[in-house]
């Protein structure tokens, strides 16, 4: 008998293992929490805060990754495990002795997603493999990877963020990963910086780097979206007789040989299929304003040698409705500024007193000269996360006109082609879809709210059906990276995201486009006339990110087009960055266009250069005591961030030491010079002294001395005076 039996102890229990002790079996059966095992695939935690509900702590590793696949699928096995196992020691060994929160779980998930899906694109399995440079390549991917798949279009600190957290957690707990047996990081993942200020390179990148879309694909979309909102939406309006079917039920001729009898119109599949298949064959498509031939074959041309004629015809036509619905959305979004999801949170509906759109109202410019079309809607991405609402310019009209924004027009449109089934929605929203197929639905099916993904998709084929890219060059105009538009001719367009529109209504409210078709530029100016006067851009904080992310945009593409010499940039502030930009260019050499527009972005960064755009120049506020249009007014020095717009002109412009003018300026400075030297001439002709005209001859030489520094063709402008002079005195 042992002594340990004779003294009356019982046996020693066996000693437990630690958890890094344990073997994949044993792994599989450790707890997480009372509720889960590691081997679940959904791990739940109790979370004691009152009122939290079961869900709000539970990490499903079901995670769908950004190509489609789970990671619970077979080829995610590594990845799975060590996300598993890191999330574990979070919770059991915590580098900083103190557990994350249960409530904290579900955004686990979303960290690992993004990590996971850019090491899922590029090849990569296991931590050791996140060498120096693969975290370099990956924070310099990161914003253009986000911006692909992110539903926002801007990319916030706190997003960029989560995508960079498992990073800082792979360095930090990998002392606790190595003895779970995955080999971590081998050095700082930042370079000893932290993760807030890697996110806010990022998300500043976000917002100057992204690109809106490009002129030689914007152009045409916006025209086409434009043109379908006149004739071919008032022609789709009328094929909806199709889904309404009014002669259902109603007395009606009906032709016997010679004679017409009266009779009940059936209301059975078969009487409502020949009534389609009638009234289709015999519709005629309109023509548009300044065009010659209808703008749609006749349904009959195309389908005459089928036998299904009635549904491939419904199929057309539902084709056609899309396309105008479609254009609807990209005219609204591309010419208010909106987030997509605020365009799907638009109400359906016209005001029966005012006979506007819903929640659309008419507002008198304090001037008392224009009407602006306003629509209040609610914003959904506030910073205190609950939705408030705004206030969306939709354009604006002189006092008494009965002249229609298009966007105001787009909304009217949209509720007339939803009619036929808004009496069987449940839901207020005016954008509705449904999966059902290539027809039209019937008009006593039920749709439901529209999705983002949904009219991301539905727009992509409407620049496929009909915006032809084949043609385009492999660069555009204004390029920031070689081939910049081979993507998108190779891909049809389906490169684009909704999120672009809205950087294009920034780049063409900031400065009009004079190829857009007469009433986008018109809608354009109006919303820039809108804001200059009326303040509503200090109402609504998104157009204020929407103008701030372009205006980026547009000093990085100024400054980048002078290093590569595409532009001469002219006024006192413009001789100075020539010469900055001088200096990089000796610096970056012989680097591909993508590196040096990168390299010309990151300077501008660091410089920190702001830039406020208006037409007759650029002002870039670095010497402020010496600020023109605020040593008229007398502004303290330290006051002067921003040029003061109540005594900015063009003749102080000109001469300041913060100014800057480039070829995009060229179009005021032609007309400026045009318009004076055809006053002066036609006052010599007229013998009135020269001395009345010294102003005017002041501007003409100011004119005239900016537009050679642009390399301006001055015999085609002086050949222009000539013109006009002629034609006056004709």
């Amino acid at each position: 008998m042992s002594n340990t039996r004779y003294l009356g102890l019982s046996a020693p229990a066996p000693k437990k293992k630690k958890i890094y002790e344990l073997n994949d079996e044993e792994l599989g059966l450790y707890c997480i929490s009372s509720n889960s095992q590691f081997k679940d695939v959904v791990w739940s935690f109790i979370n004691p805060t009152p009122g939290a509900r079961k869900g709000d702590s539970n990490l499903n590793w079901e995670i769908e990754l950004l190509d489609g696949s789970r990671l619970t699928d077979q080829q995610h096995v590594e990845r799975i495990r060590w996300a598993k196992i890191l999330t574990l020691t979070l919770f059991v060994l915590p580098v900083k002795g103190r557990a994350p929160a249960p409530g904290s779980a579900p955004g686990l998930r979303h960290e690992f997603k993004w990590i996971l899906s850019w090491m899922s694109e590029r090849g990569y399995h296991s931590p050791s493999e996140l060498t120096p440079s693969v975290i370099q390549q990956y924070i310099e991917e990161l914003y253009h990877f986000m911006i692909r798949h992110c539903s926002d279009e801007e990319i916030s600190v706190s997003t960029a963020i989560r995508a960079l957290a498992p990073l800082m957690r792979l360095w930090d707990q990998r002392s606790a990963l190595e003895k779970m047996g995955v080999k971590s990081l081998s050095n700082h993942p930042f370079e000893g910086k932290g993760t807030h200020a890697v996110a806010k390179e990022i998300a500043t990148k976000a917002q100057g780097w992204i690109k809106p879309i490009p002129d030689e694909v914007a152009i045409p979309l916006l025209n086409k979206a434009a043109w379908f909102l006149e004739t071919p939406a008032d022609d789709v309006i009328k094929l909806l007789d199709v889904v309404r079917d009014p002669s259902a039920g109603v007395v009606v001729p009906i032709e016997r040989g010679e004679y017409i009898s009266m009779c009940k119109a059936g209301e059975g599949k078969s009487s409502r299929l020949r009534r389609a298949k009638k009234f289709l064959d015999n519709f005629q498509f309109g023509t548009p304003t300044g065009e010659e031939n209808p703008w749609h074959e006749s349904l009959d041309v195309k389908y005459n040698a089928t036998s299904e004629r009635s549904a491939r015809k419904m199929e057309r036509v539902r084709e056609l409705w899309e396309s105008v619905r479609d254009a609807a959305a990209i005219v609204i979004q591309s010419t208010s500024g909106m987030r997509i999801s605020e365009l799907l949170g638009i109400k359906a509906g016209i005001d029966s007193e005012t006979g506007l759109p819903r929640d659309v109202r008419l507002e008198k410019s304090p001037t008392g000269l224009y009407e602006w079309f306003v629509l209040r809607s609610v914003l959904s991405k506030t910073d205190d996360g609950l939705p408030r609402e705004v206030d969306w310019v939709l354009g604006m009209r002189p006092g008494g006109s009965v002249q229609m924004p298009l966007a105001v027009r787009a909304l009217y449109i949209l509720n007339k082609i939803y009619e036929p089934w808004r009496t069987n929605t449940q839901s207020e929203y005016l954008f509705l879809s449904k999966g059902m197929g290539k027809l039209l639905p019937l008009a006593s099916t039920s749709l439901r709210a529209m999705s983002n993904d949904t009219l991301n998709v539905t727009i992509k084929r409407f620049i496929e059906r009909w915006i032809d890219l084949s043609r385009l060059p492999d660069e555009s105009k204004h390029k920031s990276e070689d081939n910049d538009l081979i993507p998108w001719r190779e891909s049809k367009g389906s490169i684009f995201s909704t999120h672009m529109l809205r950087k294009t209504w920034a780049q063409f409210t900031l400065a009009c486009d004079p190829r857009l078709l007469p009433v986008i530029q018109m809608q354009f100016h109006h919303l820039s006339l809108a804001m200059t006067e009326g303040g509503y851009i200090g109402r609504n904080p998104l157009l204020i990110e929407a103008l701030d992310s372009i205006s980026l945009q547009k000093r990085n593409l100024m400054l980048f087009e002078s290093l590569t010499g595409k532009t001469l940039l002219a006024g006192r502030m413009g001789e100075q960055l020539e010469q900055e930009m001088a200096r990089l260019r000796a610096t970056v050499g012989e680097l591909s266009t993508s590196e040096k527009w990168k390299s010309t972005a990151e300077w501008a960064d660091s410089h920190d250069l702001q830039m406020f755009f208006s037409a007759h120049a650029t002002c870039c506020p670095t010497r402020t005591s010496e600020m023109r249009c605020h040593d008229t007014a007398r502004t303290p020095v330290w006051l002067r961030k921003e040029p003061n717009s109540a005594t900015r002109e063009p003749s102080l412009c000109a001469g300041c030491a913060c100014a800057v003018m480039d070829k995009s300026h060229e179009p005021f400075w032609s007309e400026r010079y045009v318009t004076s030297e055809v006053t002066i001439k036609a006052a010599s002709v007229a013998e009135i002294k020269q001395g009345y005209f010294r102003e005017i001859r002041f501007r003409a030489e100011q004119a005239r001395n900016i537009l050679k520094k642009f390399g301006a063709d001055m015999e085609k402008l002086d050949a222009q005076v000539r013109l006009s002079l002629e034609q006056e005195y004709a």
